[in-house]
């Protein structure tokens, strides 16, 4: 696992290095907490989305600060920053929450698909 760890640094959207070290090094554990971004992010990515639509503005927070935490287990620095935006647009009542909302869930989407490209390779 640690020789799929460094390919995973750089230009990547996560730092599996960081979860690593924040685990005592349990890679076990570290893959059962991949496994659950990727049972859970299409579920938040559709909440914020539900959330918008219906115009519900505590939901909508609800789920931006769940995807925020989903994210920053994995270093995700690119998603939780455009969360924390989005989060304080909403807070200020200004900016385009359609436009927020399908970068970040792009955002999540393109690192669900490298978490599950890590997992792959592990097979």
């Amino acid at each position: 696992m640690a020789e799929r760890i460094s390919n995973l640094q750089g230009d990547s959207l996560c730092n599996l290095e960081y979860l690593l070290v924040n685990l005592g090094r349990n890679h076990a554990t570290a893959e059962r907490l991949i496994k659950l971004f990727l049972e859970s992010h299409l579920v938040l990515i559709q909440r914020m989305q539900g959330a918008l639509k219906s115009a519900d503005i505590p939901a909508l927070k609800d789920a931006l600060h769940d995807i925020r935490s989903s994210c920053v287990l994995f270093s995700g620095h690119r998603c939780v920053d455009l969360a924390k935006e989005f989060e304080q647009a909403v807070h200020e009542g200004e900016g385009d929450w359609n436009s927020m909302a399908d970068s970040l869930s792009q955002c999540m989407l393109c690192m669900a698909g490298e978490l599950a490209s890590y997992l792959e390779k592990d097979l």
